[in-house]
C-alpha cells in the first residue's frame, strides 16, 4: 500500500499535528528522522495502540485516509482537507452525491417546518449531510431517516463521543442508516474550535449547502462561508426580517446565495424533474435505459437493443415525456440528472 499504514497516518496527524502535504512527502520520499521520532515517542505508541484496539473492537468503524480510494473525491480539493476520517456505519454512502442542510440550534416552529419540508424531498435525491447539533441539524437528519433515506453526520468530536448526549438515539439510527464521520480520534471531546473545523467537512462533502434558519452569528453561516470558498452552491430560505433567527439566511441572500422557497427550486437547479420521483417504468423502458451512455445516438440504441427503429423512437419519446431522458442539440439522447 504505502510506507505508512492508515493507523500510523491518523496518529501522525493527531499527535504531531501534521497535514496532508507534510504526510504526503513522508509517504513519497520516506523520512528516517520521522521514523526515529515515531519509534521514540511514547505518546505515539500509546495512541496508536489505543486506535488499533478501538478498531478491532468496533467492526462497524472504518478508518479512511486521504490516500485511500474510499476517501471522498470532493473533499480532496478543499483547503486543509482532513488527513483521515473515522467512519462509523456504512462508508459507501460517502460515494453518493451529498447535500448539506444546516442552521440554528435555537430553531423556531417556522425553521422546523421549513427544514422538514426541504430535507424530506432532497433526501430522495441526495444523501443529506449535517452536523447532528440541536435544532436544524437534528431535524434534517430525522427527516431523511423518516423517508427511509440515509444521512451522514459530521461530528465536532470523535465518533465515540456523542454530542449532544440527548441525540444518542439519533446517533444510533444514523449508524444503522448512514454513517457518522469525524477527523478526530474516536474518544476526543468537542472543543469550540472543533465545531468550526468540522463545518469545512460538512460543506466539503456536499454538492450544495442550504441554510434554513440561522442568526447572523450562527455556525451555519461559517459552513456557508466554507462552502462558498470551496466553490459549492449556497442556498438560503428567506424569513421574517424582524426575527433574529432569519437574519442569517436573509444576509446570505442579499450577498448572492440562491433564494429558495420550496425543495423543487433546488431540484430544478440541479436538473431534476418534478415528476421523476413518482414515475414508473415498463420493463422495456428499463431495458432501453441500460444501453444509454453519456450520449447515445438512435442508431446505437437500435443496434444495442435489437428493437425496430420505430419502436425505439416510441420508447425514447415516452422516456422524454417522463423526464428521464432528453434529446441534445446533436440529436443524441442522454439521461436527465
Amino acid at each position: 500500500m504505502k510506507q505508512y499504514d492508515s493507523v500510523t497516518i491518523a496518529v501522525l496527524s493527531r499527535v504531531f499535528k501534521k497535514g496532508v502535504e507534510e504526510i504526503d512527502e513522508y509517504i513519497q520520499y520516506g523520512s528516517q528522522t520521522l521514523q526515529s521520532v515515531l519509534e521514540n515517542s511514547e505518546d505515539y505508541r500509546i495512541v496508536r495502540a489505543r486506535v488499533v484496539e478501538y478498531l478491532s473492537k468496533n467492526r462497524d468503524t472504518s478508518l479512511i485516509t486521504y490516500w485511500d480510494e474510499q476517501y471522498p473525491e470532493d473533499l480532496k480539493h478543499i483547503t486543509h482537507p482532513p488527513v483521515c476520517l473515522f467512519v462509523r456505519g456504512n462508508p459507501e454512502f460517502l460515494a453518493n452525491e451529498m447535500f448539506a442542510i444546516v442552521g440554528t440550534r435555537k430553531m423556531t416552529s417556522y425553521g422546523k417546518v421549513v427544514t422538514e419540508m426541504f430535507a424530506t424531498e432532497l433526501a430522495k435525491h441526495f444523501v443529506i449531510v449535517s452536523g447532528m447539533a440541536y435544532g436544524v441539524d437534528t431535524v434534517a437528519h430525522y427527516s431523511a431517516l423518516k423517508v427511509k433515506r440515509p444521512t451522514i453526520a459530521v461530528l465536532g468530536s470523535g465518533i465515540d463521543y456523542v454530542y449532544p448526549k440527548s441525540n444518542k438515539s439519533l446517533y444510533e439510527e444514523i449508524i444503522k442508516n448512514g454513517c457518522v464521520v469525524s477527523e478526530y480520534l474516536p474518544w476526543e471531546e468537542p472543543k469550540k474550535y472543533t465545531f468550526v473545523e468540522r463545518n469545512r467537512i460538512v460543506s466539503g462533502l456536499s454538492k450544495g449547502v442550504l441554510v434554513t434558519e440561522a442568526s447572523i452569528d450562527s455556525g451555519a453561516l461559517i459552513t456557508a462561508k466554507f462552502g462558498l470558498e470551496q466553490g459549492k452552491d449556497i442556498f438560503a430560505v428567506p424569513g421574517d426580517i424582524l426575527r433574529q433567527s432569519s437574519a442569517g439566511p436573509n444576509y446570505l441572500i442579499k450577498n448572492g446565495a440562491f433564494l429558495v422557497t420550496e425543495p423543487q427550486d433546488i431540484l430544478d437547479y440541479y436538473g431534476f424533474k418534478d415528476h421523476r420521483k413518482l414515475v414508473e417504468l415498463s420493463d422495456e423502458e428499463e431495458e432501453l435505459l441500460k444501453v444509454i451512455t453519456e450520449e447515445s445516438s438512435i442508431d446505437e440504441i437500435v443496434s444495442q437493443t435489437g428493437k425496430t427503429f420505430s419502436h425505439v423512437m416510441l420508447l425514447l419519446t415516452t422516456l422524454e415525456l417522463k423526464g428521464i431522458l432528453y434529446k441534445t442539440e446533436r440529436g443524441t439522447y442522454t439521461r436527465a440528472r
